[in-house]
This record gives structure tokens, C-alpha cells and sequence, in this order.
């Protein structure tokens, strides 16, 4: 049996969030809507993915301890995430304790990729309502798109 984990929604096709996914049946419910990955921000504990196989659910660490920001070699590993596992056409799931604030981060920072700072955080908040909740955070997600200019990537 299946169970949404908390806080979970979809942001794009092959990308999802969520809070802690602290129940088997949470992590059940991911591999059976495409979920191939699972990158976890949570500096505090670890995801037990019980008896699934590393083969039908890899599980990246990138933790974060909360309330602060990333690195950008933390976003460029969850970035990385995101397009292998989107290339073959599965889906990666973000989470923190909450899927607000290093969450929203991170996905502040998917979308400065093809869209200005401003406008990443404001489609982030909108679907995904209390997201990034430092003024740290959201300054984070300006310094990325900064920084993916400098490297020409923007």
C-alpha cells in the first residue's frame, strides 16, 4: 500500500517535492509515479528506504542544515540530479524536513535557469506556498542565477 508523502506535489513532469518521506508507504507511492531518485536536503537524518532496491530508488544526500542555503556546487549537484534522471525519463523528488524552505531553494534555482530570479521565486511560491523562508535563501537563488551568467549557462 501507497501513501502521498507530506507536503508533495509536482513542479514539472519529471520533478516533484515534498517533506520527509518518513514512512515506507511514502517512498512506495514515489516509485510508483516515475520516481527513480530522491534527493534529500535534510542535514538532520537520513531517508530508510526499507527493502527497496538501490535499483528502483537511489536516494542522493546534499544536506543542508536548515533555514540556510545551498552551496552552488549543492545546486549544481541536485541540477545534475535532475537531468540525468529526466533524460532517461524518470522523476527526481526534492525534500527537506517541511519542502519549504532548502526545497524551495533548490527549486528557486531550477527555474533561475530559464527565468529571472525575481520570477523563479515568485512561480516557486506559487506552487509551493510558504517556500523559501530566508531572506538568505531567496539571495541565493539571485547569486545562482548570477553565477550561471558568469559561467554563460543563463
Amino acid at each position: 500500500m501507497s501513501q502521498v508523502p507530506p507536503n508533495f506535489s509536482w513542479c514539472e513532469k519529471t520533478l516533484a517535492a515534498c517533506a520527509f518521506p518518513d514512512k515506507p508507504e511514502h517512498l512506495r507511492y514515489l516509485t510508483e509515479h516515475n520516481v527513480a531518485c530522491i534527493v534529500s536536503l535534510t542535514s538532520e537524518r537520513d531517508v530508510n528506504k526499507g527493502d527497496i532496491s538501490d535499483d528502483v530508488l537511489t536516494i542522493v544526500p546534499v544536506p543542508i542544515k536548515d533555514y540556510t542555503p545551498p552551496t552552488m556546487s549543492q545546486v549544481e549537484d541536485f541540477l545534475a540530479c535532475v537531468r540525468k534522471y529526466g533524460d532517461q525519463g524518470k522523476a527526481v523528488c526534492v525534500h527537506c524536513a517541511h519542502g519549504l524552505g532548502r526545497t524551495g531553494t533548490m527549486l528557486g534555482c531550477y527555474y533561475a535557469q530559464t527565468m529571472k530570479p525575481e520570477a523563479a521565486i515568485k512561480h516557486v511560491r506559487q506552487l509551493r506556498p510558504g517556500s523559501i523562508e530566508t531572506p538568505e535563501q531567496e539571495a541565493l537563488v539571485h547569486q545562482f542565477y548570477d553565477y550561471r551568467l558568469a559561467k554563460g549557462k543563463a
